[in-house]
This record gives C-alpha cells, sequence and structure tokens, in this order.
C-alpha cells in the first residue's frame, strides 16, 4: 500500500466517520420529536376527555336550569290564581 492510498483510505474513512456521525445526530433529533408527538397525543387524549365530560356537564346543568324556570313560571301561575 502506498502512501497515497493510506491518505484516500483515511480521508474515506474520516468522511464515512463524519456521515455516521451526522446520521446518529438526526436519528436522535426524531427520537426527540417522536417523544414529544407521544407526549403531545396523550395531552390531546386528555383535553377530549375533560371537553366531553364537560359538555355532558353542560347538558346537566341545561337540564337543571330548565326545570328550574319551568318550576318557576308554574309557580307564578299557581300565585296568580
Amino acid at each position: 500500500m502506498t502512501q497515497g492510498d493510506f491518505n484516500d483510505t483515511t480521508r474515506m474513512l474520516i468522511d464515512i466517520q463524519k456521515d455516521v456521525s451526522a446520521t446518529k445526530t438526526k436519528v436522535e433529533d426524531i427520537e426527540d420529536k417522536l417523544n414529544q408527538v407521544d407526549e403531545i397525543d396523550g395531552k390531546a387524549d386528555k383535553a377530549l376527555a375533560k371537553s366531553i365530560e364537560v359538555e355532558h356537564e353542560v347538558s346537566r346543568v341545561t337540564g337543571v336550569n330548565g326545570t328550574s324556570i319551568r318550576k318557576v313560571a308554574v309557580g307564578r301561575r299557581i300565585s296568580e290564581v
């Protein structure tokens, strides 16, 4: 092996090492982003569950409010008689 071949091989190995290092960094960034997506997905699921819970509560309160209004209206009619 001549000195030129050694230098070419060394440069090629250094380039491969740089490429592997850059690829590793990109993979780590992708893993971080996937972890963030999982975390956001979990938060979205919790928010959806809460919104459904609030929707049911609003429906219940609306029903109670309607019943109260009807009772007041009936009470007024009775007191007017």
